[in-house]
């Protein structure tokens, strides 16, 4: 770390100990939400823990450090606090926060609810509902990241896929992942895993212990620790799924049928425009998340558009390793606020 650097970080740890910087948070964002993006949450010596994605996965002993921040800084709420603001104009309490998790990961019911139940806290799981009744141990998605974590990885699988049709990707690194998720969330749950092990053999066998949720955990949480709303069905990125609103339509039907509470999704790796955000209003979703990191304003709010913050365990929110409170509050505190979007358009 460079001198300079080494500066800065010393002065924001003495203007968060000093209280400066969350005597600014609890006057600038008082009237605003913000809601926490997380996805994996694995003790840091597990097997599981060293095979996961880092971007998106956090040690338990990271994960509780965040709750213990939260609790000194926010007040925690549920969907349906949000939901009532968002209908009636009441106010959420002051300096809000909803915790947010995606995907279906079964860490979060293992790893994250008991921590989140510690802290009387409680949290929102957009679930893909696909993941439920997957047999694999590993996800296809996860098996697929693997896959793609090398140029040669990501040439063998095109190979694999141009056997089958003429399917060809982009050279854009972010279109290209989209694009192949949504080419294999159209294919039948065994032609994905075929086309994987093509392309990587034995890319399944590196997991061996179920890595989703399953319906028997869901039910057998207990309490209301986390609420669940919607993550598409596949979990395909719906600006290039082949029938969005398909998508759509099964994930709000299977939210249902688990009598979940208000009735929101949030959209597949962030991947999303106006039309799309129309879309899931009208087949009934009142509540409708984005990927933007932004803060939000929900009073008076009718089937709001909200901004998430993914939080990840990095040198954005880590001290020499660790998850530093006056790092995560400047990655926080300070986000632009973005006006809530009703029915596509800004209100």
């Amino acid at each position: 770390m460079s001198a300079r650097a080494k500066v800065k970080q010393g002065l924001k740890s003495v203007l968060y100990l000093l209280g400066v910087f969350g005597l600014l948070h609890r006057w600038r964002n008082r009237h605003v939400l913000t809601v926490l993006m997380f996805h994996r949450v694995l003790p840091a010596g597990s097997l599981a823990y060293q095979l996961a994605e880092k971007e998106f996965t956090f040690s338990t002993t990271g994960f509780e450090r965040c709750l213990e921040f939260v609790r000194r800084h926010y007040t925690v709420v549920t969907l349906h606090d949000v939901q009532a603001a968002a209908k009636n104009g009441t106010d959420l309490p002051r300096n809000p926060v909803l915790i947010t998790f995606d995907d279906g990961w079964r860490d979060t019911v293992l790893h994250a609810e008991p921590l989140l139940r510690k802290h009387k806290m409680k949290a929102t799981l957009f679930l893909s509902t696909e993941v439920l009744d997957l047999e694999s141990c590993r996800w296809w998605q996860d098996a697929m990241v693997a896959v793609m974590a090398d140029k040669a990885g990501q040439q063998r699988l095109q190979a694999a896929i141009s056997r089958i049709s003429a399917s060809v990707l982009p050279d854009d690194p972010t279109d290209a992942g989209r694009a192949l998720t949504a080419h294999l969330a159209s294919l039948l749950p065994e032609q994905r895993l075929e086309l994987l092990e093509l392309a990587q053999p034995g890319v399944f066998d590196a997991i061996l212990e179920r890595q989703m949720l399953t319906l028997d955990d869901l039910y057998r949480l207990e309490g209301g620790a986390i609420e669940l709303g919607g993550h598409g069905h596949t979990h395909a990125p719906l600006t290039q799924a082949a029938d969005a609103q398909a998508e759509l339509k099964i994930s709000m039907e299977r939210l249902r049928s688990l009598r979940t509470g208000p009735l929101s999704m949030s959209f597949p790796h962030g991947a999303m425009n106006e039309s799309l955000v129309n879309q899931a209003h009208e087949v009934g979703f009142e509540l409708v998340f984005t990927s933007e990191p932004t803060l939000s304003l929900v009073s008076n709010a009718v089937d709001a558009t909200l901004g998430r913050i993914h939080v990840p365990e990095n040198r954005w929110t880590c001290r020499d390793g660790q998850v530093d409170a006056a790092q995560l509050a400047t990655f926080l505190f300070f986000r632009p606020r973005a006006p809530v979007v009703t029915n596509g358009a800004p209100a």
